[in-house]
């Protein structure tokens, strides 16, 4: 089960193999592939978590990452502000992910 967190990142839970473990989450990227001689965008796996704090902060370092990178992002205030919006933007993606968990069972 996948469930979007923007426009270009994604988390997917992960069947657990063991019974009694935790459930691992993917964090996925929107990413580009040749399928059958045609580009399509696909997600693509970042990393598999045990822990959904380690996933947010992985998802923030990415993006804020990309906006310094670009130079959209150049002050303390502005860091702070967009890791608020990141992991409230995660955190709400894990909610729904755990809701449509419970709804199909």
């Amino acid at each position: 089960m996948r469930v979007s967190i923007n426009s270009s990142y994604f988390v997917r839970a992960l069947e657990s193999n063991e019974p009694g473990k935790p459930q691992k989450l993917a964090l996925e990227k929107s990413g580009w592939q040749v399928i059958d001689g045609v580009r399509e965008q696909v997600p693509v796996t970042m990393a598999v978590y045990d822990s959904r704090i380690l996933l947010i902060r992985d998802l923030a370092s990415d993006m804020i990452g990309q906006l310094v990178f670009r130079g959209q992002m150049n002050n303390v205030t502005s860091f702070v502000a967009e890791t608020r919006r990141i992991a409230e933007q995660a955190e709400f993606a894990l909610l729904e992910l755990a809701k449509s968990q419970a709804k199909n069972g």
